[in-house]
């Protein structure tokens, strides 16, 4: 009864899922950080937050994309859409979220949230080309 609800998707529209949720939270945050730190003239910051996002994009989140590639590939076709993600995965996400809302809201300096933001950010949109390509390679 269950499995005639369940959103079966291909292994293909799974990585489609991934690299547009990477991507499309890596721009948000990307832009929101980007906006705190140009409103407060701190482009030296801004530049500083990209060789950061760049550095943890290319030695962190690459290595979590690659994981999750291998994941997606595995499993096979008519899997839940659910299942972009793993268990873990969605828990890290769920933290990400709650520790977000929670600097945000924190006494921390504007420039500094602006700076993790951005870091992050762009850290998501450099791995995101990983799961883009794994995407691509599918067509």
């Amino acid at each position: 009864m269950l499995t005639q609800f369940k959103p079966s998707v291909s292994r293909k529209t799974l990585l489609l899922a991934g690299a547009l949720f990477w991507s499309v939270v890596g721009i948000f945050l990307l832009v929101r950080g980007g906006r705190l730190l140009a409103a407060g003239d701190h482009y030296v910051m801004l530049g500083l937050a990209l060789a950061v996002g760049t550095a943890k994009g290319l030695l962190i989140f690459e290595k979590s994309a690659r994981k999750n590639i291998s994941r997606i590939l595995l499993r096979g076709d008519n899997s839940c859409l659910g299942g972009v993600f793993s268990f873990k995965a969605w828990g890290v996400i769920l933290a990400m979220i709650f520790l977000g809302r929670f600097l945000r809201t924190s006494h921390l300096a504007h420039h500094i949230y602006g700076f993790v933001i951005t870091a992050v950010g762009w850290g998501l949109l450099v791995a995101s080309r990983v799961i883009w390509q794994a995407w691509v390679r599918k067509t």
